[in-house]
């Protein structure tokens, strides 16, 4: 397999920040940077926008684990401020600020943050100094809400924004260079969120997911993270969301439209040489790489090493990660009298290391995206027992050849497969073994050429993007007829590139709020100019007849242009026969008691 040549262009990641000891995300992030550099020959900053006294500590750590190189470029918006001179910027008038009290934070000596207060000892405000006590910034102490400034170094103002994200984008803006494509890979939501607002042409906005964006049931059709909501109605503005697993990417597919903008690329792994001599695997010997956190759900593992002590009295459950969960974690293993068969390593940058001593790896977490932990393992011929999380290890695992898959939260069917594994050692050896070369799919290789062809398509899409100024609604016929319903309106775009309405199409779905499926239904449908004219029959309406096993049943009309869509439900709960709805609104939606809302969320 030939390594890609990326598209000619400046690449930077952007991230809220990065921290030592950070999880899976900030490892992937790191990771993609190693492997861009050392792979591709591609220089990619990693931009970071929060506040922080020095970097340097932070630069040096990472560079100790070997997580950054030696020449990488690891960049902070506060350091660069402190040292950026804006001499010459027009001067702009701020209201005074006031205040009665402040507190300084220091570090080495160097004040760097004043935090400033009202009477009530409320925050109003942060300013931010340069090491000789200039002020070089000033912003709300709500996070990324309320106003921020800049200063010069004689204190005149000479920018401001109504929120942080402002300034974090004019950063990003200096950042760039005047000329030629620039490629801004997010790892956050909530800085893809507030870059979204940069209208250049030669911007590229490309988001990574890490997390499942669904609750509850995790089904497509589940209630999206609120967290997520933001980011996840206004996919259409992103030149590429990027999921870990093909199983996300068709849910949010399914939920959101099959816009142009929807990728995949897993996560990658760096499998290490078999050390020379070969360590000998403990017999017995269960490990975890985990934060002690409730996703992942280490109080499960720790239930079910019970049931597999009690039945194979010298195994061991060594798990490496910390968090705020290690003090009741703790209580739990004393308990349960495990205290001599269970260690809570807290974090080992060696961690790793230790999986090639491990017979069997676990992962029993609540949820992931696609996790690095399975991967590791298996590249160290580690064999994994995993729960059946949304998403990532269905994804890795080939179920009974390189790894095992047990029913999410079953934790009897985890220990009963690790005793059976642990005691068949030609089974266990054979496993860890294709575990081992499972992962060397996932290597460098694969991850840049995935990503070179992500790259390559969102610069051919490109002129082919669009924004729906409107999506207007007009249902004339909406009538139950004999148990069916009968559909007939229109819907009038406005587009802000005329010529792509050829690209826009229009379904009929139907779907049930307890069940996975998705079925096209048909519909006729009609152009004239930004109008289209559908006209749809479905004669029964039984769920059981449309979705077996299906209890209710609903249907939506949606509209999928390039990188834009939208839909709107038509199925309500109760509707009186041969009702007429004109244009609807989300008034008059609520008014018909049609289920749902007007949703155009791209």
């Amino acid at each position: 397999m030939t390594l890609p040549a990326f598209p000619a262009g400046s690449y930077f990641s952007v991230v809220g920040n990065v921290r030592l000891g950070a999880g899976g995300q900030t490892g992937l992030l790191l990771l993609r940077h190693r492997l861009f550099a050392q792979h591709a020959k591609l220089e990619l900053p990693i931009l970071t926008v929060n506040p922080i006294a020095s970097y340097t500590p932070i630069r040096t750590g990472l560079r100790d684990q070997g997580l950054l190189l030696e020449h990488s470029r690891l960049i902070n918006m506060h350091e660069d401020l402190r040292e950026r001179r804006l001499d010459g910027c027009e001067k702009i008038h701020l209201p005074d600020s006031t205040s009665t009290g402040s507190v300084e934070d220091a570090d080495n000596g160097y004040v760097w943050r004043r935090r400033h207060s009202d009477p009530d000892s409320d925050p109003t405000h942060f300013d931010y100094l340069r090491p000789d006590g200039s002020l070089y910034a000033r912003t709300s102490p709500s996070g990324t809400r309320g106003p921020a400034a800049i200063f010069d170094h004689d204190g005149n103002a000479v920018g401001s924004w109504p929120t942080i994200g402002g300034l974090w984008r004019w950063w990003v803006s200096m950042m760039m260079p005047a000329e030629g494509r620039v490629f801004l890979l997010s790892d956050s939501r909530f800085i893809a969120e507030t870059l979204k607002p940069l209208v250049d042409e030669r911007v590229f906005l490309l988001h990574q997911m890490h997390n499942p964006h669904l609750t509850g049931a995790r089904r497509w059709n589940s209630a999206v993270a609120q967290s997520y909501r933001p980011s996840m109605e206004h996919l259409g503005q992103l030149d590429a969301l990027i999921s870990l697993s093909a199983r996300q990417r068709d849910d949010i597919a399914r939920r959101y439209g099959p816009t142009s903008n929807l990728f995949v690329v897993p996560n990658p792994v760096e499998s290490p040489p078999i050390p020379d001599p070969s360590p000998m695997r403990r017999p017995f010997a269960i490990a975890m790489i985990a934060r002690l956190t409730a996703q992942k759900r280490i109080d499960r593992a720790i239930e079910a090493f019970a049931k597999v002590v009690a039945v194979q009295p010298q195994a061991t459950l060594d798990i490496y990660g910390d968090g705020e969960l290690r003090e009741s974690l703790l209580n739990q293993i004393d308990k349960a009298g495990l205290a001599t068969a269970i260690t809570l390593h807290g974090y080992d940058p060696n961690a790793r290391a230790k999986l090639w001593e491990a017979s069997v790896f676990w992962l029993t977490s609540e949820f992931e995206g696609y996790p690095l932990s399975t991967l590791e393992a298996m590249s160290h011929g580690c064999a994994v027992i995993s729960f059946d999380v949304t998403y990532g290890p269905r994804e890795q695992i080939d179920d009974g050849v390189d790894g095992y898959i047990v029913d999410q939260g079953e934790i009897a069917a985890l220990a009963s497969r690790t005793i059976s594994l642990l005691r068949d050692s030609p089974r266990l050896e054979r496993i860890g073994a294709a575990a081992r070369a499972k992962a060397a799919l996932h290597d460098h290789r694969r991850f840049l050429n995935d990503w070179q062809s992500v790259l390559d398509r969102v610069v051919a899409l490109k002129p082919h993007r669009t924004t729906v100024r409107n999506a207007s609604w007009r249902f004339d016929q909406r009538d139950h007829t004999g148990g069916g319903i009968a559909l007939h309106g229109t819907l009038t775009l406005d587009i802000d590139d005329p010529a792509l309405i050829d690209d826009v199409t229009i379904r009929l779905d139907a779907y049930s709020p307890d069940h996975d499926d998705l079925i096209a239904l048909p519909v006729n449908v009609d152009r004239d100019g930004a109008v289209f004219t559908f006209t749809a029959r479905v004669d029964r309406l039984e769920a059981a007849e449309i979705i077996p096993g299906a209890r209710k049943l609903r249907l939506r009309l949606g509209y999928v242009c390039q990188n834009s869509a939208g839909h709107v439900e038509v199925l309500p709960k109760k509707i009186a026969p041969k009702r007429s709805l004109r244009t609807l609104t989300g008034a008059a939606l609520r008014r018909t008691g049609l289920r749902g809302r007007l949703r155009f969320p791209h």
